[in-house]
């Protein structure tokens, strides 16, 4: 039987999370057991797979790891013996489970094959029926494990061998179920079993989000009650990330806060995204144990998005991906009164980056108000992406400023060492250093010292009158580099 899944990169995380036992079964008669002739003897072999091996677990796990990554699906559907999958290295089910059986039978390990129905991650019922292993690591106790889907996915009708086989070896019933239903019930190993009809009525499964740390056995009460929703995941972030906590739903809410909180296990960046909302890493919080956590609000109506920069660090992967839910007044509300920059009647306003200004500290209610009397029209451009050039105390909020009338700029500097206001051709570099209590937000200075000692002033102010043109908020990041806009105005 084929299955449709993503290739997986983390082996040791799945298979701690579902494989912590062994489960108890009573053998099936002997006389039950029906396996094809042999004319092998699978003795040699079997040895060299388990040398080194102390116990039957240790043999269970070589042998399935061998398999795996030696025997490939048959994909015209011809080979379904032991015997044929060592002759052609190729195999359906039935031919895994049978070599297994051999292999294992010739160094003293019992194994019973199950068969059944099983479902891909797609939700198809397979039209062949399908095969799997219990295997005995001890009298009346052994695991659920299943090579074929192990070893790799065929999709398209090309098979592509798994990158990581661990997420079928000791596969816990609770999870083992949802995917794999035998023909005899006592495999499902549940204290109580599962029905064909509800079997047949489960939403799909997918590997993936073990491989991104999602509890196992919450994931199963959930489809089992018909109650579990998540997110779109995607494969990028396989190998780098563990989500540990995720709203489980599959559409969000604008105007309500959600609970997110991840363990990297790569340096990569990642992001919250929504539309021109991201919440990058340094927005995240910190715990002891090395987890990142945040507490986030949708804003906008697009997706909202987990992603991660891909290795070369040029472009962000989503890993999942939530809808939004049509959003009502009371949702818009909530939005204004936490983010009055991403109210809807403020999309229009040019050169509003609601975000970029946010992060530079701007007062969003009193904007707001500012716009919704017509008072700002139109925004000047913030160079500052990230607000990591300032802190805006108080700065002209329109674009368009009038030729000859005073305007004045206070902000607190975050970095460079000179900043300046260009009108045309004209520099200004007057700037009056405030120090606690003298302006701004009566915040502690720096002790009167200049620049050259390496300490930002805590707040610089200038008024200027300007003359028609351009007028632009420049900064010099050091003193060997040119100067960088940050505000750019047009006067007229």
């Amino acid at each position: 039987m084929k299955k449709i899944v993503t290739l997986l990169t983390l082996a040791f995380i799945v298979t701690a999370a579902l494989h912590a036992t062994d489960y108890y079964k009573v053998p099936a008669p002997a006389d039950k057991v029906q396996v094809s002739r042999t004319r092998y003897d699978y003795g040699k072999l079997a040895n060299e797979i388990t040398t080194g091996c102390t116990d039957n677990e240790q043999k269970i796990r070589a042998i399935y790891q061998w398999i795996c990554e030696h025997i490939s699906y048959d994909t015209d559907y011809r080979v379904r013996t032991a015997d044929g999958a060592m002759q052609t290295q190729r195999g359906v089910c039935q031919a895994y489970c049978e070599l297994f059986y051999q292999l294992a039978k010739a160094v003293g390990v019992t194994v019973e094959i199950i068969n059944g129905i099983s479902r891909d991650s797609e939700g198809e019922v397979g039209k062949r029926g399908h095969s799997w292993l219990f295997a005995y690591t001890r009298e009346n106790y052994g695991i659920l494990l299943d090579p074929t889907w192990g070893a790799g996915a065929v999709k398209d009708g090309a098979f592509t061998r798994s990158q990581d086989i661990w997420p079928w070896y000791n596969v816990a019933p609770e999870w083992m179920i949802l995917s794999h239903f035998p023909e005899d019930e006592s495999y499902q190993l549940l204290a109580e079993p599962m029905q064909k009809q509800e079997f047949l009525t489960l939403m799909p499964v997918s590997e993936l989000w073990l491989v991104y740390g999602l509890n196992p056995m919450q994931l199963a009460k959930e489809v089992r009650a018909h109650t579990l929703e998540l997110p779109t995941f995607y494969t990028q972030g396989e190998g780098a990330v563990q989500l540990l906590e995720l709203p489980h739903q599959r559409k969000l809410r604008i105007g309500e806060y959600y609970d997110f909180r991840l363990r990297m296990t790569s340096e990569r960046s990642f992001s919250i995204i929504n539309n021109h909302v991201q919440c990058p890493r340094e927005a995240w919080k910190t715990e002891a144990d090395g987890t990142f956590s945040l507490h986030f609000m949708p804003r906008d109506t697009s997706h909202l998005t987990l992603c991660l920069r891909d290795p070369s660090g040029q472009f962000w992967n989503g890993i999942l991906r939530y809808d939004i839910l049509p959003p009502t007044a009371e949702d818009w509300k909530r939005v204004e009164a936490a983010y009055p920059l991403s109210a809807p009647d403020l999309k229009g306003v040019k050169h509003l980056d609601a975000a970029r200004w946010e992060r530079v500290g701007i007062d969003g209610h009193q904007l707001l108000q500012l716009i919704r009397e017509q008072k700002v029209k139109e925004m000047p451009t913030l160079f500052d992406e990230k607000g990591e050039k300032l802190h805006v105390i108080s700065v002209p909020m329109n674009r368009f400023l009038p030729a000859g009338k005073p305007v004045t700029f206070q902000f607190q500097p975050k970095s460079g060492v000179k900043w300046a206001i260009i009108n045309n051709e004209t520099w200004h570099q007057e700037w009056e250093e405030l120090k606690k209590g003298e302006g701004g937000d009566g915040s502690d200075g720096n002790d009167g010292s200049d620049e050259s000692d390496g300490k930002l002033p805590e707040t610089l102010t200038m008024t200027v009158t300007p003359a028609a043109g351009k007028l632009l908020l420049y900064m010099q990041p050091t003193e060997t580099d040119s100067f960088w806009s940050v505000l750019e105005y047009e006067v007229k």
